[in-house]
């Protein structure tokens, strides 16, 4: 049986949905994860992936599970808590993607970072994705209060990233990994700053592309394996474990699979509902032709088999097509 437009839509939600979770447990492994370290961030440039994620990510993961606005958190809540989801007032809670604390060895001490992981599937949000990203730092920094210090120990605060992935992206954005953080403009006189005193929020934004899995640059290569709709989970399986070494255990094997089947539907339902796009596109054509040759309601629709809410909508497009003189 045929689904209609609204099932289609249903369909192709919960498999967006469900890819989205996927995307977010690949990701939140700490040979993955090490790897977007590694590339993303100053202070982890110059370790071996091995060692950040063997001895650089603390504890698991929190994905999906710690609110992002004021009003969604329990501020009693420690950083260091994980799966601690709070309660949410008014509209549905936004969350962090995946949060975690990473330690960085330096100088005979431990510099703790807060990394924030996330997916952007859409690639024109309608605002400026890199806004939304500082936003998430400063929320990260706010948030330490309480937790990380107290009082006016505005010296323990701890530098955040946020970290964001776009498998889906536009070809002029595509393949490029782009660093946005705060910097020093000396105005007049000598600065005493320090970098680390002001150097806290970083938003960094990864745009994949198409062929991401083909670029010669190696985390866009690494994720665009990872989430790419045109590899088979073999394919994925060999490259992930041949060129980044990373280990196939049962679980990880399970979630590539996972992904696989989810990108075969995703293009499935996609092309589908595309078709149906065109298919209601090409039937108010010929519903406008119908009305400027004076048809009746009733003929339109048994001719079209349109609803009288498509009939009405095709009658206001061809009068604003008449008051602009276009036909």
């Amino acid at each position: 049986m045929k689904e209609s437009g609204i099932a289609q839509a249903i369909s192709l939600a919960d498999i967006k949905a469900r890819y989205d979770n996927c995307a977010k447990k690949l990701l939140s492994y700490n040979v993955i994860a090490a790897w977007i370290l590694k590339y993303c961030t100053k202070e982890f440039s110059g370790y071996d992936v091995s060692f950040i994620a063997n001895r650089c990510i603390n504890g698991e993961p929190e994905i999906s599970t710690r609110a992002v606005h004021q009003d969604h958190i329990d501020g009693d809540k420690r950083i260091e808590e994980l799966n601690s989801e709070s309660g949410s007032i008014g509209e549905g809670t936004v969350y962090f993607d995946i949060r975690f604390n990473a330690s960085v060895p330096e100088d005979d001490k431990l510099i703790q970072l807060i990394i924030n992981l996330e997916i952007q599937l859409k690639d024109n949000p309608g605002y400026p994705l890199v806004k939304r990203g500082f936003y998430y730092c400063a929320r990260m920094i706010s948030k330490q209060y309480g937790t990380v210090f107290t009082d006016e120990r505005y010296g323990d605060i701890r530098k955040v990233y946020s970290i964001w992935i776009c498998p889906d992206t536009a070809n002029k954005r595509a393949n490029g990994i782009l660093r946005y953080s705060i910097g020093e403009d000396v105005i007049l006189g000598n600065s005493t700053v320090t970098n680390e005193d002001y150097d806290l929020m970083n938003v960094v934004i990864v745009n994949l592309g198409k062929k991401a899995y083909e670029s010669n640059n190696v985390l866009i290569n690494l994720l665009g394996i990872l989430l790419s709709s045109e590899m088979s989970a073999k394919e994925k399986k060999e490259a992930l474990s041949g060129n980044y070494q990373i280990p196939m255990t049962s679980e990880l094997e399970s979630e590539v699979q996972i992904m696989c089947n989810l990108s075969d539907s995703l293009v499935q339902q996609g092309f589908a509902q595309g078709i149906k796009q065109g298919e209601i596109k090409e039937r108010n054509k010929f519903i406008i032709k119908l009305l400027k040759s004076g048809a009746e309601d009733d003929y339109i629709i048994s001719m079209t088999d349109c609803s009288e809410e498509e009939l009405q909508a095709a009658k206001r497009s061809l009068k604003s097509m008449q008051e602009m003189n276009i036909f």
